[in-house]
């Protein structure tokens, strides 16, 4: 059985795509059963009892525009901090919001913890599936010195061994592939990551690599990350309203940043598993966040990563 701990309050269209795509999910899995944090408010609709779907009332909501202060993590009755919670008393096995990511990212090391001391943990979201690829940092860390980013990579490669049979194989994204191109930081990273025993690292990465090529695990800073991703589904949604009339054309797009049935990103290097989806999420990516947590639930990813970190550094 697989237990979903379902943040329903964090997406901008309300609980009602939350709620709507839990009861779908459990039409079509009979060996899941979600647990739906939730706040009532006057014409809020709950959905018929059903065996495999509980919901728990919560008194505190954390909104999306909200800054990380100290009094955050006291605020144990909001539906974000219950459904960690749940995963951190293992009563679940993933936790998917459409929530805050400062606060989720805040909470989740407050509330699970690190796999590794001084390991930041960051959002990876898969650009292609098969094979898979992926894109690591997306928001979870703006600042980020060389050690930082080549946590990424190492966590990064994790999730490509852990969830296919591809070779990790690593690219630092930069302005150019020149050796003397990039900022001291990038620099210094492209310095370590070369020196590193476990990564293959194939060197920078331009961006036109980002969707194809042989390197599958991009490394960047997170506000690099979300400002490539943001731009990708903007550019999307602008080619599929120029093109919605031509047959074949929307599906085609739609590739660009959905991948299967996988919606979203995943928090990795936290102790548990954990997926983010869009603020913006209708019922379809909805439904595709609980899958992406139901899938990596099933591969016990957050254990893959940590057993692979563990065997490096032991070497």
């Amino acid at each position: 059985m697989i237990r979903v701990a379902l943040d329903a309050m964090g997406g901008d269209l309300g609980p009602r795509i939350a709620l709507d795509g839990a009861v779908d999910i459990l039409s079509r899995h009979h060996d899941v059963f979600i647990t739906a944090y939730y706040s009532p408010y006057p014409g809020l609709e709950l959905p018929a009892p059903h065996e495999r779907l509980s919901l728990i009332s919560c008194s505190d909501v954390i909104d999306g525009d909200e800054e990380i202060v100290l009094s955050l993590f006291k605020r144990r009755d909001s539906s974000l901090y219950q459904s960690l919670n749940a995963l951190s008393q293992k009563t679940s096995d993933v936790v998917v919001t459409l929530g805050n990511t400062g606060a989720m990212v805040a909470l989740a090391r407050h509330i699970l913890g690190v796999l590794r001391p001084k390991l930041y943990p960051a959002l990876i979201r898969e650009l292609h599936s098969n094979p898979l690829r992926c894109l690591v940092d997306l928001g979870a860390n703006v600042h980020c010195p060389p050690s930082m980013l080549v946590g990424f990579a190492e966590l990064g490669a994790a999730y490509i061994e852990a969830l296919s049979d591809e070779l990790p194989k690593v690219g630092l994204l930069n302005v150019g592939v020149e050796s003397s191109k990039g900022s001291a930081v990038i620099r210094e990273t492209d310095r370590l990551l070369s020196a590193n025993k476990w990564l293959t690292y194939l060197g920078y990465a331009e961006g036109t690599e980002l969707f194809e090529g042989d390197k599958n695990v991009i490394v960047c800073d997170g506000m690099v990350g979300n400002a490539v991703l943001k731009a990708s589904e903007g550019l999307l949604s602008f080619m599929m309203s120029k093109f919605k009339k031509i047959n074949g054309a929307s599906s085609l797009f739609e590739t660009f940043y959905q991948t299967e049935r996988r919606h979203g990103a995943c928090l990795i290097g936290v102790r548990g598993n954990l997926v983010k989806g869009h603020g913006r999420s209708d019922l379809p990516a909805m439904i595709g966040a609980i899958e992406y947590g139901i899938d990596i639930a099933r591969a016990d990813l957050c254990s893959a990563i940590e057993a692979r970190l563990c065997n490096e550094e032991v070497k």
